[in-house]
């Protein structure tokens, strides 16, 4: 181990070369290509082959691959790689972009912005049909912004400023929607600006059509899905469906699925351990792979997107930036290094020791591998501060309720002297994710303010309370009449006029209805979707807090819907009315909040094998039974 982890930090600028197709497979020679029937030439066929680009979509596809050249010596020709992609990932390419290009841009006086495809500089990956993975990373590009593109979003009629995204989109707060939809574009933007993950939203994500008409799932962005190609060529002409004889050869209508497939540099879209076996395991997975194991493709996995800026930084001080989409591969090559430097060994304790020394004010998280690694719990502020792009202070109203937890290890021997790696580590999508790394001297290293001194939290979890038992009641027997005895009309009742001001404009159908009536419609509708379970927990599942300013309430049917109280001064901006005011309420400190005249409800409902956005649902206490005031469907 000679060179040690200085390598780690070095070779960064290092590439192997990997499979490529857009970000994930590379065609392969030895399979001839069939030929279609002959069709009719039509020269709005945009994306059915590279010659059929845009030319600002060329433009993304041959800076892509010129990247991936430049980075690994390969000759790869752009129009070989597009015209070879994977089927979903050409058509996801292609709707998406074809959206931002044909999407014009004004400000108010009616001034050009230029269009949406404007704003993007680079590819970063093309994530097409995939398995085990929910529809919120599927069927959408990431992206590189030019340096502007949040500003012009911000003045542009086109586009509004949608709330923060609290359960989907993790690394990618900021959300801008296209107006008047659907069908919409959604840039999911990272806090730095420097991001976006950009689908098109071809469902409704108003109550009811967005518990039930598949938003979550992935036909909501696949263009091929249903009539969503219509939907598409309604608003933005020119798409006309070139894949349909693909279909057609295959003797059916409908998108062929696609199997499992390699990555660029063999990185799986998914972590080998999943989040419910522990951080620790997740973290020992981590280096096991790396370092014993010797298949650090499958570590690189661990790093989230929200590690990026951290990793670009540590490159960019070495002097040697990495092209965009091109992150994963240089880690890996840097993973890669470091183990041609090892020898072979038989646990990770061979190579790695723990930073004893490391952060002793933290609480000590439950650890098997103690001689590997140090554990600890970040508390909630602590780790905000110290992600690789920290929320601004005028966030810090809005914390999130986001459990952190930071694993600290140095080199046992070689030339790399006293540098420690420490990593911060978040949940992402069912799994344990590398958000942040460090590295640093261990006398001063460590995942911590620097102009804060550091206490031991008192609470890794938010205190739960125990409720009004009234609430309780009549929360359950809301569910229960609504999911467990499916009675629509019965569940509708516990609407208050209040929650009015939550459904939108009515459609010319609904015009006759009351809005009680409509209520009782999309619950019912909502209902058509669910099989019918033993209990309610085979038919719906509880969604968590988002905010540690919630309080959880103990309650018999905690793993169908989660019970939370509400502090009685955050009540007003959950209400639909006040939803579009801007928020400049002071940061509400845990000690003065109040509790017990709110309380919210949050749940999916089970659709067999897939599940339905989040309802999030504000209660409020009416003469003498507990109502509805409020909802919210939370929609990738």
């Amino acid at each position: 181990m000679a060179l040690g982890i200085r390598v780690f930090i070095i070779v960064l600028a290092i590439f192997v070369a990997g499979d490529l197709a857009i970000g994930q497979t590379q065609p392969n020679p030895k399979v001839k290509a069939t030929n279609p029937p002959k069709q009719v030439s039509n020269a709005q066929e945009i994306g059915k082959s590279y010659s059929k680009l845009l030319p600002e979509q060329k433009r993304l596809v041959d800076d892509y691959v010129n990247h991936y050249n430049q980075t690994t010596g390969s000759k790869l020709v752009p129009q070989e790689t597009y015209d070879n992609a994977r089927l979903s990932i050409r058509t996801t390419f292609d709707a998406v972009t074809h959206a931002l290009a044909k999407t014009k841009l004004t400000d108010a006086t009616g001034k050009s912005l230029g269009r949406a495809v404007d704003l993007v500089s680079s590819i970063d990956e093309v994530m097409g049909e995939e398995s085990g993975v929910g529809g919120d990373r599927q069927f959408r590009i990431y992206v590189y912004l030019n340096p502007n593109a949040v500003d012009t979003l911000s003045k542009s009629q086109e586009f509004v400023r949608d709330h923060d995204n609290t359960v989907y989109h993790k690394g990618f707060p900021i959300s801008y929607r296209l107006k008047n939809g659907p069908p919409s574009i959604q840039l999911s933007i990272s806090r730095d600006y420097k991001m976006a993950d950009v689908d098109v939203d071809y469902r409704s994500s108003g109550f009811p059509k967005g518990l039930v008409n598949g938003h979550l799932t992935a036909s909501n962005s696949d263009v091929r899905a249903g009539n969503n190609l219509d939907k598409h060529d309604q608003r933005w002409t020119g798409l006309n469906g070139w894949w349909r004889e693909v279909f057609g050869l295959l003797g059916s209508g409908k998108p062929p699925k696609e199997k499992a497939t390699q990555r660029l540099g063999n990185i799986p879209l998914n972590p080998g351990v999943k989040a419910d076996k522990g951080i620790d395991e997740s973290a020992h997975d981590f280096l096991k792979t790396w370092v014993v194991d010797k298949q650090p493709n499958l570590s690189v996995a661990y790093f989230s997107r929200r590690s990026y800026p951290c990793l670009q930084a540590m490159a960019q001080k070495n002097r040697k930036p990495v092209a965009p989409g091109m992150m994963g591969i240089r880690v890996e090559m840097a993973m890669n290094k470091f183990d041609a430097t090892t020898a072979v060994v038989n646990s990770v304790s061979d190579v790695f020791e723990p930073g004893d020394q490391w952060l002793k004010e933290l609480k000590e998280a439950k650890n098997a591998y103690p001689s590997e690694f140090r554990l600890v719990s970040v508390p909630p502020d602590i780790g905000t501060d110290e992600e690789c792009i920290p929320a601004p202070a005028d966030e810090s109203g809005k914390r999130k309720q986001e459990k952190y937890y930071g694993t600290a290890f140095k080199e046992k021997q070689g030339d790399s002297g006293n540098k420690m790696i420490s990593l911060l580590w978040a949940q992402e999508g069912g799994y344990w994710k590398i958000i942040a790394i460090r590295i640093e001297d261990s006398s001063d290293a460590g995942i911590v303010p620097k102009n804060a001194a550091v206490t031991a939290p008192t609470e890794e979890e938010p205190k739960s309370i125990a409720g009004d038992p009234g609430a309780v009641k009549d929360i359950t027997q809301f569910y229960q009449t609504w999911v467990g005895k499916r009675d629509s009309s019965q569940a509708s009742k516990f609407a208050s006029q209040q929650s009015y001001a939550c459904l939108r404009a009515p459609s010319a159908a609904e015009k006759s209805l009351t809005p009680s009536a409509r209520i009782r419609s999309g619950l019912g509708l909502a209902l058509e979707r669910v099989p019918q379970g033993t209990n309610l927990s085979a038919m719906m599942s509880s969604v968590q807090p988002v905010n540690d300013l919630l309080r959880p309430v103990e309650q018999e049917n905690s793993k169908a819907f989660a019970i939370m109280a509400v502090p009685d001064q955050m009540a007003d901006s959950f209400k639909c009315q006040n939803r579009h005011l801007s928020e400049n309420t002071p940061e509400l400190q845990p000690g003065d909040a109040k509790y017990g005249t709110y309380y919210l409800s949050a749940s999916r409902l089970n659709f067999g094998e897939e599940e339905s956005p989040a309802l999030l649902v504000l209660w409020a206490k009416e003469k003498a039974q507990w109502k509805v005031i409020a909802w919210a469907v939370e929609v990738p």
